[in-house]
């Protein structure tokens, strides 16, 4: 007969194992959770199709840019060469920003001597364009820097150097200071006019301070003018015969037998709407013998290579609403996109590369669909960007089942 006091007793051991599932479940719950991790998939280099480049002169040397890109092409050597009257540019920066002028102001009046009537004489005798002076005379340092930039008179570049700086001298000394506080490492000025074939510098480093110069009012105003009249002197009309022409709004010509015809341009574009500003500088144009010739030369490169950019620039769209940057993964198996939330419109130009880089600051799991969880950095030329980056989707965390099979 069969003892039923001797049966198994499986209780314990059921309880056991049920603690010990108990223990260990408990133990699953409350390890901690792998964070997710992020892949980029949007390129961090896009080249925007294919490169165009701008029509520039085969001879002497060139560059061309605008604003929000940049440099757009250039061509020829990048050797130092004279660069005449171009560097009256410099001449007004270094005075304007000694003795700067608000829209509307004058400066003070600076009363010309026996020696600056002497000197005019002198570049008479020599050819410099220059203007008539003479003792005693009184002019203004608007009308000063009017009539150096617009019809371009030497003698006006020396009397407003000793007038700033005490001494011609002393003031080409800060001429080349100041070209290398603005990064113009191939520039070298050994005169206030340019009339001197040992002050030199390159199409990029000009560009450079046409750039900086441009953004003076006085003197953006100043080299708009196509002519000004001086006391004493009457009307004098700019050298910049490309004026209103092609949307050209300065800068400022220049030529020498040495230099051949030079030109420093600005010139406006209207691009869907909104103004883009172009700059650019001509260096070596003409035979350099014949000064009106030479001018016309870097006139016409200046007018071929603003026509050869018009098609080119142009605002479009870069990046688009819900555009895919990276995705999220989990160890549980979601994935979810991490996306812009607007369409993003910057100015292009053929073959110039976008630049983009992802900053994700919080991807913990539990956040909703839309929300920020980092940002996206977009550099094209000269322009910047940066834009939230949003969940596609919600960001759930691990389920149970998830929670309590994991090893």
């Amino acid at each position: 007969m069969y003892d039923y006091d001797r049966r198994p007793n499986f209780g314990p051991l059921i309880l056991g194992v049920l603690a010990a599932f108990l223990l260990v479940a408990i133990a699953q719950m409350l390890r901690g959770v792998p964070d997710p991790e992020y892949t980029v998939t949007f390129p961090a280099s896009s080249p925007l199709g294919d490169a165009l480049r701008p029509l520039l002169p085969e001879e002497g040397a060139s560059i061309i840019a605008a604003s929000g890109l940049g440099t757009l092409g250039s061509a020829g050597s990048a050797e130092p060469r004279p660069i005449a009257s171009i560097t009256k540019m410099m001449t007004a920066y270094v005075v304007l920003k000694d003795h700067p002028l608000a829209p509307g102001e004058t400066g003070p009046i600076i009363e010309l001597t026996a020696a600056d009537e002497e000197r005019w004489l002198e570049m008479l005798a020599q050819d410099q364009s220059s203007l008539p002076v003479f003792a005693g005379q009184r002019l203004t340092q608007l009308q000063l820097l009017q009539g150096l930039l617009v019809p371009s008179a030497n003698n006006y570049a020396e009397i407003l150097a000793a007038w700033d700086a005490g001494s011609v001298d002393a003031f080409v000394a800060r001429m080349n200071a100041e070209a290398q506080a603005l990064g113009m490492p191939d520039t070298v000025y050994t005169d206030t006019s340019g009339f001197s074939s040992g002050t030199v510098s390159t199409p990029a480093d000009q560009l450079l301070l046409a750039r900086a110069v441009m953004q003076d009012p006085v003197f953006a105003a100043t080299v708009r003018l196509e002519q000004v009249t001086i006391p004493s002197v009457g009307a004098a009309a700019s050298v910049n015969l490309l004026l209103g022409v092609d949307g050209v709004v300065g800068i400022k010509t220049g030529f020498t037998e040495e230099a051949g015809g030079n030109f420093a341009f600005a010139a406006i574009r209207d691009v869907g709407g909104q103004q883009v500003d172009v700059y650019g500088v001509v260096l070596g144009q003409g035979d350099g013998i014949d000064g009106f010739e030479s001018r016309q030369a870097a006139f016409n490169a200046t007018q071929t290579a603003l026509a050869s950019i018009d098609n080119g620039i142009e605002y479009r769209l870069v990046l688009s609403n819900r555009q895919p940057i990276a995705t999220v993964s989990t160890d549980w198996g979601d994935d979810v996109s991490l996306i812009l939330n607007e369409d993003i419109e910057l100015l292009t130009w053929p073959g110039v590369t976008m630049e983009t880089s992802v900053e994700v600051e919080d991807i913990s799991p539990g956040k909703a669909a839309g929300e920020q969880v980092g940002w996206v950095n977009v550099i094209l030329g000269e322009q910047a960007r940066r834009l939230p980056l949003i969940l596609a989707e919600d960001l759930d965390g691990p389920g149970l089942f998830w929670r309590l099979t994991r090893f």
